[in-house]
């Protein structure tokens, strides 16, 4: 039985009455080595790594990529996996469901449909793994190494990001050696340089953390009355209850998990928590990045709870009244979230029922719709996530027409949701010219964050400026969201707010291009005023899978577009996929 020593950083703060195991024997050939100390703490404290039954570690010795997938498996405890037989060559191997499992998740993707789990991983694949695997994104600097002529495309954004972080501290000369094997010793200072302690058992916690603390404890965690100097991350495989109670965590909170943190007694300089994506709730079409601190971060998807957002004062500038003329009210109102909301005139009521769509037989995670009042067709919508997914960073497009996809809407580029800041998606223009190649109607989203009238007319003129150049046969759509306090457009009055999709979609009009607006069921109906909005085409999100009791948007308005699912397999993309119907009568 192999025995744990836990940290002493956090053993005051477990239960009462834990029981504490003897710590393992030292390993026979650590003594004395560089990593010694990363060795026994990552082995000996947390098991993620383990010795051989000689009692020796061997931290020189290089890594499989089977292994090394088995261990970050252990590291964030994924949960979906890919179906069997998406590799060729892992039936029966020790780290299939590990290699599975990161594939879900865009982490692991092989090589012509071959996962090669027997193959040392190199020092360059083991960093675009462990960066996908933590969504860190990619930097963009200058590689500081004699040797980063040598360093793959696919993998330079990411050993920029980790070395920009001040993670990698073994390259020996200034020396990356990236297509060297990576050793057990340098996987292991890795992971002690980005995490500083572990939460594998349920309990409470009250230690302060000088670092970057992982849950990984399926049961969750009761964290009270401490600091966290870095990041929180909640892993995947985190199931049960995460309490923060006066608790400061000067990084960010990064969750990964199906299970939203539940924040008491905040400390007065607040974090921003990232929630994750809820089933049945309004999704986001692969949601824009934010680059603060130069640092790309992956913002939290809108909240499946009604914000109770308290509305800011309209300020200086281009006013409402200026942009829109407010939509005619019938007098009639239904109910949403306990709460009348009104009935525009000029608008359509939502015809889609539950019998209208089942699960197509040859493809389990696609609706497919049998109903006679509109035509149908299928189509996706991506952005640098997906390239980031893929092999090579590259979307198939002709593997994707031949799926089965009509058209697609490629982001085009973002607001930070925090920073303020647009930037282009980087593979916009690649997806743009390869959809339109593979015969696949393509359109465009820009993620919004626009607080002012004045900054929706910059975002619609920054998407016409990326199309220069460009053939699109497809919409044009706005994408604005709100999740949680932490986005920028937190408060902003709906006169504004519509006034801000309005201004976009007629300066997207005047540019000769086909507007539509992105509306969660909440900005929907509280932030927008639908008869304003209802000149343009709308795309609505709202996620069902085999649970869920409607399978059909239950939006009061008719959609044009409804985006059903953010977790389909399409040919020629790696990772999941937002897919979307669209209604044509």
């Amino acid at each position: 039985m192999r025995l744990i020593r836990l940290p002493k950083r956090i053993l005051s703060g477990l239960l009462a009455g834990a029981l504490l195991l003897t710590p393992a024997m030292a390993f026979t050939d650590t003594a004395g080595h560089w990593a010694e100390g990363p060795v026994n703490k990552w082995s000996q404290e947390y098991g993620v790594l383990q010795g051989y039954d000689d009692g020796s570690f061997k931290p020189d010795a290089s890594i499989t990529r089977g292994a090394f997938a088995g261990i970050l498996d252990r590291f964030l405890q994924f949960q979906s996996a890919a179906p069997a037989g998406t590799f060729s060559d892992t039936q029966g191997n020790r780290w299939e469901d590990s290699i599975l499992k990161l594939n879900a998740a865009g982490v692991y993707l092989g090589s012509e449909g071959k996962a090669l789990p027997g193959d040392s991983i190199t020092r360059q694949q083991a960093m675009t793994m462990v960066s996908r695997a933590f969504q860190l994104g990619g930097g963009d600097g200058a590689l500081p190494y004699h040797d980063e002529a040598q360093v793959a495309n696919y993998a330079r954004p990411y050993i920029a990001e980790l070395t920009a972080r001040g993670w990698i501290t073994d390259a020996v000369d200034n020396s990356f050696r990236p297509t060297e094997p990576l050793t057990r010793a340098e996987l292991v200072n890795l992971l002690n340089n980005m995490i500083q302690v572990l939460v594998q058992d349920s309990g409470n916690y009250s230690n302060n953390i000088d670092g970057t603390l992982l849950i990984n404890a399926a049961g969750g965690a009761a964290l009270s009355n401490m600091t966290v100097s870095g990041d929180l991350i909640i892993a995947p495989g985190v199931t049960g209850a995460v309490t923060l109670d006066n608790v400061t965590v000067s990084g960010e909170i990064r969750n990964f998990s199906a299970v939203t943190p539940e924040i008491l007694n905040s400390p007065a300089d607040p974090f921003t928590p990232q929630q994750p994506p809820q089933p049945e709730q309004p999704g986001t079409p692969s949601a824009g990045e934010d680059f603060d601190w130069g640092i790309v971060v992956t913002p939290p998807p809108a909240s499946s709870e009604t914000p109770t957002d308290p509305e800011q004062p309209i300020g200086p500038g281009i006013q409402p009244i200026e942009v829109y003329t407010p939509g005619v009210l019938t007098g009639e109102t239904f109910q949403y979230d306990d709460k009348p909301i009104p009935v525009y005139a000029g608008t359509e009521r939502n015809q889609l029922q539950h019998g209208d769509f089942i699960w197509a037989a040859d493809h389990p995670d696609r609706l497919v719709y049998i109903g006679n009042q509109f035509r149908t067709r299928f189509g996706i919508d991506v952005s640098a996530y997906q390239n980031r997914a893929s092999e090579n960073e590259t979307i198939d497009w002709q593997a994707v027409r031949n799926d089965g996809v009509d058209f697609a809407f490629i982001r085009v580029g973002l607001r930070g949701y925090s920073s303020g800041k647009i930037a282009e998606d980087a593979f916009y223009r690649q997806n743009i010219e390869g959809a339109m190649a593979a015969g696949i109607e393509t359109g465009v989203y820009f993620f919004a964050q626009a607080i002012t009238v004045e900054e929706a007319i910059e975002e619609a003129d920054f998407v016409i400026q990326c199309l220069q150049g460009l053939q699109i046969n497809g919409p044009v759509a706005y994408d604005w969201e709100m999740g949680n306090s932490s986005y920028r457009v937190y408060g902003i009055a709906p006169e504004m707010a519509t006034a801000c999709a309005v201004a976009f979609c007629k300066r997207i009009q005047e540019a000769g291009y086909t507007p539509m607006v992105y509306q969660s069921s909440y900005v929907g109906y509280v932030k927008y005023d639908q008869g304003a909005i209802a000149p343009y085409l709308c795309w609505y999100p709202e996620y069902k899978s085999d649970k869920s009791e409607k399978l059909c948007p239950t939006y009061y308005y008719q959609p044009d577009y409804w985006q059903f699912s953010s977790k389909c397999s399409i040919a020629g993309i790696g990772g999941n996929v937002d897919v979307n119907i669209q209604f044509i009568r």
